[in-house]
C-alpha cells in the first residue's frame, strides 16, 4: 500500500503496466485495499465475505477506525493517497512518523511469522496517538482546532462526548476530598477540552443539542466544580443550548438554576456570558419563577446597583425588565423590585434600560421619585449584604430560597419614610397633585384599594388613612375625568360597606365622607352610589363624624341634585329627610360654617322633594316640619361657597360665611336661645 503514487493516477496521461513499474505497483496497492476489506468483511452485499471481528480489530488498529471504516466504500484510491500523504484532521493523525511506526510494525510481524500472534495488532498503537484523547473516534485537541470540520455523526458525538461528562463527573464533583495528582490533572484537562468539543459541535451542527436533554443536571452540576476552567467550559455548553427551547423546557424541569446564579460571583470575567444566558433562559415562566425563589433579583439588583461595569449594569437592568414582563411572575417581581427601589426604575428598566441606569446615579424629587445621594446608598449597602447572606447560603446548597425582606409594600428601603401607592410618593404629590402622573387610572386604583384595605382594619394606621385620603381627595379634584373610571372599578360598594361597619374606628367615617364628597362631583359615580345601600352608612357615619357633618351635606345636595329616584327611596326607608330636619333645626356649633352647611341641607331637600316617584312622600314629611317653614321660600345659592369643601384637604377652611334669613311670616327672636337648650340635631339614633 505504501509503494502507491496517487500524482500517476491524478496525473490524467496514457500509461500501460509494461511501460511503467509504478502503474504495476499501484495496481497492487489497490487490491491490497481490496483484500483488507474483504478479510474483515467490509464488502456490502449477499455474496459479501463474512463478517470478522479479529481481522477488524487489527485493520481498525493499523489503519485507524477512520481508514478501516472506508474499505468497504470501494474507492481504494482515496484511502491509499490518505495513506501516503500527511494528514492532521479530527479524525486522522497521520504523517511520516505514524507510517514508519507502521512500516517496522509490519516488518517485524513477517520476519517472525513462525511466532505470528495476532492479538498483538489489535493493542499496536501509534506514539502520536497515545497522548491524544479520542471520544468517538474523534481527536477532541483538533477538533478544538477546527469546530467547522464536518462530523459525520454529529448526535453520536455529542451523546460520546455527554457519556465521557458523565464518566468523569464523580471525579470532578468531589475535587476537594481527592488529593490532586497527574491523573486527577489529566482529567481535568480533558474534560475542558471535552466541553469545548460539546460546545462546538452544537455551534456548528443543527439541533443536536436536543441530545444534551436528560443531561442538564450533569452540565449545571459541573458550574459547581472548584476548578474555573471546568466552570467556564459548562458555561459555555450551557449558552448554546438555550437556542432550543425543548432544552430550556428541560433546565425548568431540572430546577438547577441556583448554579447558574452562583457563578455570577465565582467566574466574574464571564458576567456578560453569564446574563445572555440567564436572558435567553427567562422565555419561559417556569425558570422565571424559579429565578425569582432562588434570589435572582437580589443578585441582579447587587450588579445593577454596585457593579463597576456599565455594560454589566446595563445587561443587569434588561434582564429584571424581562423578568418583570412575564404574565405570571413578574408583578412578584415587580413587587420585589418595589421593595428596594422606587417603582419607577421598574418601569424605566422596560421602556428604557439604559436610562433607568443613568437615573440611578442622579437625584431627583417628585411625586413618582425621591431619590438622592442617601438613598443610592442605603440601597446599595442593603442590596450587597442580603447577597453576600444568600450567596453563602446557596454555596452550602444551591438549592436554597431567598425569601424577599419583610415589607407593608407602601415603602421602600431607599425612602423607608416615604408613603409610595401606585408608584407615587403620597406626600409629594399631596403638596403637588397637578404633577402628571405616568399612570393616573392606575394610581387611583390602587389609592382606592390602599383607602378601603386600610378602612377595613381592626385598627387601621390613621396616619397612613389620611395622607392616602388626601391623595385621593386631591387626585380627584386635579383630575376630575378620573371620576367615571371609579364605578367601573367596583370600589363603591365597599366604601360604603366600610362606612356604616367600621364607625367605632372614627378615622373610617372620616375617611368615607370625604372620597363620597369627591366621587358625589361625577354624575356617573352617583348613578352607581344609587345602586349600593349608602343612606344607612351614610348617616351612621355622619352621626358618629359630627364635625363631618358639612362635608356629607355638600355630598347629599350633589347626590340628589342629580335626580336618582333611588337615592330618595334609600333616605325614606331610613328617615333621612327627619334626620336632616333635625340638623336644620339645630345650631350646628361644631361646624366652622353652619349657614352654608344648612344651606346644603334646604337644597337637599328641595331635590328629593322634585322626584317622580317619591317627591310626594318627601313633601309630605316636609310640610309637618315646623323648621322647613322657615327655610323652603328662600333662596340659599348666595350661602354656598363656590369653594368645596373638600378642598378644606389642601387648601384650608373657607373664611366667607354667609347667613340665613327668616321667613317673612316668622319673627327674627330678638335675644339668643337658652344656653341649656339641648342640640338635637347630633344625638346618635340607636349607635
Amino acid at each position: 500500500m505504501f509503494n502507491y503514487d496517487f500524482t500517476l493516477d491524478e496525473g490524467g496521461v496514457e500509461r500501460t503496466e509494461e511501460a511503467n513499474q509504478q502503474e504495476v505497483s499501484n495496481r497492487l496497492a489497490k487490491e491490497a485495499v481490496k483484500a483488507c476489506a474483504a478479510l474483515g468483511g467490509y464488502i456490502p452485499g449477499e455474496d459479501a465475505p463474512p463478517l470478522n471481528n479479529l481481522t477488524r480489530g487489527i485493520l481498525e488498529s493499523l489503519l485507524t477506525g477512520f481508514l478501516a471504516n472506508q474499505l468497504g466504500d470501494d474507492k481504494p484510491e482515496e484511502i491509499l493517497k490518505t495513506l501516503n500523504s500527511n494528514s492532521e484532521t479530527p479524525y486522522l493523525v497521520w504523517d511520516n512518523g505514524t507510517r514508519a511506526e507502521l512500516t517496522d510494525f509490519l516488518e517485524t510481524q513477517r520476519s517472525g511469522r513462525g511466532d505470528l500472534d495476532l492479538s498483538i495488532g489489535t493493542e499496536f498503537t501509534y506514539s502520536a496517538h497515545s497522548d491524544e484523547l479520542r471520544i468517538g473516534g474523534i481527536f477532541i485537541r483538533i477538533y478544538n482546532q477546527q469546530p467547522t470540520y464536518p462530523i459525520q455523526n454529529a448526535k453520536n458525538f455529542t451523546m460520546d462526548l455527554l457519556t465521557f461528562l458523565s464518566e468523569q463527573s464523580e471525579y470532578l464533583l468531589n475535587l476537594v476530598n481527592i488529593a490532586y495528582s497527574v491523573t486527577i490533572e489529566d482529567r481535568l484537562k480533558h474534560s475542558v477540552m471535552a466541553l469545548e468539543a460539546l460546545t462546538n459541535v452544537i455551534k456548528n451542527n443543527a439541533s443536536v443539542e436536543m441530545q444534551c436533554i436528560g443531561y442538564f443536571r450533569l452540565l449545571f452540576g459541573l458550574l459547581n466544580v472548584t476548578h474555573s476552567p471546568i466552570q467556564k467550559g459548562a458555561l459555555g455548553v450551557i449558552s448554546v443550548v438555550t437556542r432550543n427551547n425543548e432544552c430550556i423546557n428541560d433546565i425548568a424541569a431540572t430546577e438547577v438554576l441556583g448554579y447558574l446564579l452562583l457563578v455570577l460571583y465565582t467566574i466574574q470575567d464571564s458576567q456578560p456570558q453569564i446574563l445572555d444566558t440567564l436572558y435567553a433562559l427567562m422565555s419561559t415562566t417556569k425558570i422565571v419563577k424559579e429565578a425569582l425563589s432562588k434570589g435572582a433579583v437580589i443578585y441582579l439588583l447587587d450588579l445593577f446597583c454596585n457593579s463597576t461595569s456599565a455594560q454589566i449594569r446595563l445587561s443587569c437592568a434588561e434582564l429584571l425588565a424581562r423578568m418583570s414582563s412575564d404574565k405570571l411572575v413578574g408583578p412578584k417581581v415587580r413587587l420585589c423590585l418595589g421593595t428596594f427601589l422606587p417603582p419607577i426604575f421598574a418601569d424605566a428598566m422596560r421602556d428604557s434600560p439604559e436610562a433607568s441606569v443613568n437615573m440611578f446615579e442622579s437625584a431627583h424629587e417628585h411625586p413618582e421619585l425621591i431619590w438622592d445621594q442617601d438613598a443610592k446608598d442605603r440601597v446599595c449597602t442593603t442590596v450587597a449584604r442580603l447577597r453576600r447572606e444568600h450567596q453563602n447560603a446557596q454555596s452550602t446548597n444551591a438549592a436554597a430560597t431567598w425569601k424577599m425582606p419583610d415589607a407593608n409594600g407602601l415603602t421602600n428601603f431607599a425612602t423607608p419614610n416615604e408613603f409610595i401607592v401606585g408608584g407615587v410618593y403620597l406626600r409629594i404629590f399631596i403638596a403637588n397633585p397637578a404633577w402628571t402622573l405616568r399612570k393616573p387610572k392606575e394610581f387611583l386604583s390602587e389609592l382606592m384599594e390602599t383607602c378601603l384595605t386600610l378602612m377595613a382594619k381592626e385598627k387601621p394606621n390613621t396616619e397612613l388613612l389620611e395622607i392616602g385620603t388626601t391623595a385621593l381627595c386631591s387626585l380627584l379634584q386635579a383630575q376630575p375625568a378620573l371620576l367615571d373610571l371609579v364605578p367601573s372599578m367596583g370600589h363603591i360598594p365597599r366604601l360604603f360597606r366600610q362606612m356604616g361597619s367600621n364607625v367605632r374606628q372614627t378615622i373610617v367615617p372620616k375617611s368615607a365622607i370625604l372620597i363620597l364628597n369627591s366621587l358625589s362631583n361625577s354624575s356617573i359615580c352617583v348613578a352607581a352610589i344609587a345602586q349600593t345601600e349608602c343612606m344607612h352608612p351614610l348617616k351612621q357615619a355622619m352621626q358618629v363624624r359630627k364635625d363631618m357633618i358639612a362635608v356629607a351635606c355638600e355630598a347629599l345636595n350633589r347626590l340628589f341634585s342629580n335626580n336618582q329616584d333611588q337615592l330618595v327611596k334609600q333616605a325614606l326607608d331610613v328617615d333621612f329627610v327627619q334626620f336632616l330636619l333635625t340638623l336644620l333645626e339645630g345650631r350646628l356649633e361644631i361646624i366652622d360654617n353652619p349657614a352654608m352647611t344648612k344651606a346644603q341641607i334646604v337644597k337637599a331637600l328641595k331635590s328629593m322633594s322634585r322626584s317622580l316617584l317619591y317627591g310626594e312622600r318627601v313633601s309630605t314629611i316636609l310640610e309637618k316640619s315646623t323648621i322647613w317653614a322657615e327655610y323652603r321660600d328662600q333662596k340659599h345659592d348666595l350661602f354656598i361657597s363656590s369653594t368645596p369643601i373638600s378642598g378644606y384637604l389642601t387648601a384650608g377652611t373657607p373664611t366667607t360665611a354667609g347667613y340665613l334669613t327668616q321667613g317673612s311670616s316668622v319673627k327674627v327672636p330678638l335675644q339668643p336661645p337658652p344656653v341649656d337648650k339641648e342640640d338635637t340635631a347630633l344625638k346618635p339614633d340607636g349607635l
